[in-house]
């Protein structure tokens, strides 16, 4: 009997510390590589359920090692107490958030100013414009040829036709100019150009962007615009990764001379990065690269797939009463190392530009008037060894002087043919 009761109290002594162990084993074993396979046939789940099971490791292996620390029950029963009253406490705190976002404005007897009038986009561009693409998150449809008017009120800001061919790029026309139309079979050289909405040509026609004004007077260039409305600089990275590109350019085994313009603006550290607001507005599926235990730059899927917690946390924050109060976004600042990563995405473009095609001729436009960053990246482009044409402070986009679509904030025609010019000139294009 005694022995019985000593073999009991030992085995009730370590029972807190098997229990520990236990749990530390089974959120181990049951982790997102183990259980996709199981519970997915094809090895895709939702991010939201990545995050569940990222959840019930951390409580087996917190309430695991809690047991095998402290070998006690009670102390368990304690933490577990200690969460659930802060949980409690944050529930209350989301209620008075609540309460504080959603006061009624103060009564007054001033004549209110009505609101401004809504901007809004109508057209073809608005249905079935937009597609998914696995490799750059979306693209515009192939092969469309679409109308884009944006209008404040009843004021239209800009009414322009927006023409894509069969690789998703913008068209460059040059059935305007007969002699540019009779030499284009002649482009000895290639242009690829890159960027977002600006190099796109957002708020102007196919004959008033920047690729059309560089090539129009540089007509010994065949130009291929790969610029899309939001993009960031990973989408040319990957673009360029891609073997499907030599395919796209029909003048590349003709080419002697190619050449890559990639347009940079602020708004692309944000993008590179993934922030916050990015990804809500929408970047969720835009290409995700990140830094590895080795330094390397490498893919991980999208901003979605590549970091799901991330992901879901973005999502679910601003639904948090408290996060809307103080206008919590992440990250709260831009520091170096997001302007460093900036860079290291854009230099790596730059590498596969030049193991793929064998050419030096890669160069970074910083564009006029959007250049607010570029003494923070500034160094770090120089680091890269970069070439730079920073415009920054040649211009202001001015809706009074043409340069500006008023209310839009997007260049007009008149300042792309500008920067075209600048370009032209400082890369000592030859004008046929």
């Amino acid at each position: 009997m005694a022995l019985t009761n000593t073999l009991t109290k030992k085995l009730s002594a370590r029972l807190p510390m098997i229990l520990g162990i236990s749990l530390i084993i089974i959120g181990i074993i049951a982790n997102e590589w183990i259980l996709v396979p199981l519970l997915s046939s094809d090895g895709q789940i939702e991010p939201r359920n990545i995050v569940i099971i990222w959840g019930f490791d951390l409580l087996c292996v917190s309430a695991g090692l809690i047991l095998l620390i402290s070998r006690s029950f009670v102390t368990l029963l304690n933490v577990a107490i200690g969460v659930l009253i802060t949980l409690v406490m944050l529930y209350g705190l989301e209620w008075l958030f609540y309460y504080l976002n959603h006061r009624p404005p103060p009564p007054t007897t001033a004549e209110v100013a009505p609101p401004p009038p809504a901007v809004q986009h109508e057209g073809t561009y608005t249905h079935d414009f937009f597609h998914d693409d696995e490799l750059l998150g979306y693209k515009p449809r192939p092969l469309a040829q679409v109308d884009s008017v944006k209008k404040l009120g009843d004021e239209i800001l800009y009414d322009v036709i927006y023409s894509i061919d069969e690789y998703s790029r913008r068209v460059t026309p040059f059935e305007s100019n007969q002699q540019v139309e009779s030499n284009r079979q002649n482009r000895p050289n290639t242009m690829l150009f890159f960027g977002d909405s600006f190099m796109f040509g957002e708020g102007v026609q196919d004959d008033e962007t920047l690729p059309y004004y560089v090539t129009f007077e540089a007509t010994n260039y065949q130009p291929y615009n790969y610029g899309f409305s939001g993009y960031g600089p990973q989408q040319m990275l990957a673009k360029l990764e891609s073997d499907a590109l030599r395919d796209e350019l029909p003048t590349l085994a003709t080419s002697n001379k190619i050449t890559l313009i990639y347009v940079f603006i602020d708004a692309h550290v944000e993008r590179a990065i993934g922030s916050m607001y990015v990804h809500n507005a929408w970047g969720d599926k835009m290409p995700y690269y990140t830094i590895d235990w080795s330094g390397n730059l490498i893919r991980q899927g999208n901003f979605t797939t590549g970091r799901p917690i991330i992901a879901t946390l973005y999502k679910q924050l601003p639904n948090s009463e408290i996060a809307s109060y103080f206008n919590v976004t992440i990250p709260p600042r831009l520091t170096d190392r997001h302007y460093k990563f900036t860079a290291q995405l854009i230099a790596a473009a730059r590498d596969t530009f030049q193991d793929k095609f064998g050419s030096d001729q890669f160069y970074v436009v910083v564009y006029p008037d959007e250049g607010d960053y570029f003494e923070d990246i500034q160094p770090h482009f120089e680091t890269a060894g970069l070439n730079v044409l920073n415009y920054d402070k040649r211009m202001k986009l001015d809706p009074e002087a043409g340069l500006g679509i008023k209310n839009d904030g997007h260049p007009t025609g008149k300042a792309h043919q500008q920067v075209a010019r600048w370009i032209i000139e400082d890369l000592g294009m030859s004008i046929n």
